[in-house]
């Protein structure tokens, strides 16, 4: 594990731009290298961690590709409109062999009969007893699948860090392969902080407030390949030591909101400390979410989020989405872009999170804003989609402007 304090994120350092945050805090995050065997039935949505290589050919021989008669017509002249029909073969019979000067029913997916070379499909033919008549279009070649000719048997045909979905289960599931390797899913606590917070369901006293962050980040950051655990703490120094400590050495990522700053109920920093962690605490030129922390706790990578809903989850969509990816060993998502249909303000240096609903319009990918300004904010989130990223200038950007957006919903465009 690559150890924070040497890189920029030094606790003497300045603010730091959005993209030096992002590219740090995948710099941090080292591929974890874990992997474990299941049955494919059970691996849609993890990760490979291996290289598979094609145990057999597709298709595995000859094949008829349509139902019809099997025929030679290489290095033939002229082939007869009327052939003795000289046997049949169906899919899951053994190969059998086309007899000179005759025509072989074939069904779908059948073994081509040795010497022959084209199947005229049974719409093309009409069977008169035991000959068959076609017609005068039959084509040398057709309807025939050869061995090999969609998967070379040894062929690498899926690579580590490639996502598992219900294709490469038909892959795989084709080539008869029944297990495979993937990685282990990370185990990801989140800790949220606050004296106010209170779990749905519990009577809420006045002052007091439901916690979203918890929920809402194991909803954010669930997927098949992670485990997503959430713990409250009251904002106290011995409690959040204490909740480190339970949680120090069960962890790959530790995701603490809220109590990141400089205020007197702010106890994170000095927590991860006693905790035995070592934490970098830093700003980011961003609006929302400018305290965030990067370091390490007890072998685990740790990262604190602000506590507002909108600067917590955008701060997971920008880091800790990157970071997963990273110790899984995936490369890093290709970055989307979308030309945004309104104008916004901006300042110089400083990089903007807006909550924005995508579309397809005339052929290209827009974004709208989702609703009002405000981090504690929670209906703009269910009206958007996806984050657009502005960054920071001294003139408005202006409808039209490409823009990169972070998507909530992690696409599958950026596979190996």
């Amino acid at each position: 594990m690559r150890a924070v304090r040497h890189s920029c994120f030094h606790s003497d350092a300045q603010m730091v731009s959005f993209e030096t945050a992002r590219a740090v805090a995948v710099a941090l995050a080292e591929p974890l290298n874990r992997q474990e065997d299941v049955p494919l039935v059970r691996a849609v949505g993890r990760i490979l961690a291996a290289t598979i290589e094609a145990p057999c050919a597709l298709p595995p021989f000859d094949q008829a590709a349509m139902d019809g008669y099997a025929v030679r017509l290489s290095g033939e002249t002229g082939v007869p409109l009327v052939l003795p029909i000289s046997g049949r073969t169906r899919a899951g019979d053994k190969p059998d062999v086309l007899a000179p000067g005759t025509a072989h029913r074939v069904m779908t997916g059948a073994p081509l009969p040795g010497g022959a070379d084209t199947v005229v499909m049974q719409e093309h033919a009409t069977c008169r007893g035991d000959h068959v008549q076609f017609g005068l279009d039959v084509e040398a070649g057709c309807h025939v699948r050869r061995v090999g000719e969609d998967v070379t048997k040894g062929t690498a045909i899926l690579r580590p860090g490639r996502v598992i979905g219900w294709t490469e289960v038909a892959l795989l599931s084709a080539l008869g392969i029944a297990t495979v390797s993937v990685a282990c899913p990370l185990r990801i606590v989140v800790l949220v902080t606050g004296s106010e917070l209170r779990h749905a369901g519990e009577p809420l006293p006045f002052g007091a407030i439901y916690d979203s962050n918890g929920p809402m980040l194991g909803a954010l950051l669930a997927e098949p390949s992670a485990h997503v655990t959430s713990l409250t703490v009251r904002d106290d120094l011995a409690a959040i030591t204490q909740a480190l400590e339970r949680i120090a050495g069960t962890a790959d990522l530790v995701i603490v909101t809220a109590g990141m700053s400089v205020g007197e109920e702010d106890h994170v920093r000095n927590a991860v400390v006693r905790a035995g962690g070592g934490l970098d605490i830093v700003k980011v030129a961003m609006k929302p979410g400018k305290p965030l922390a990067f370091g390490t706790l007890a072998g685990a990578y740790f990262i604190g989020l602000p506590g507002n809903p909108q600067a917590a989850a955008f701060g997971a969509l920008a880091f800790v989405r990157p970071m997963m990816k990273a110790l899984l060993g995936q490369a890093p998502a290709n970055r989307i872009t979308a030309k945004i249909n309104f104008t916004h303000p901006r300042k110089p240096g400083r990089t903007e999170l807006l909550p924005v609903r995508l579309n397809v319009e005339q052929g290209r990918l827009t974004a709208h804003r989702s609703g009002p300004d405000g981090s504690h904010r929670m209906m703009p989130l269910v009206f958007a989609d996806a984050v657009a990223v502005v960054p920071g200038a001294s003139t408005p950007v202006e409808v039209g402007t490409p823009l990169e957006v972070l998507p909530f919903a992690q696409p599958r465009f950026d596979v190996n």
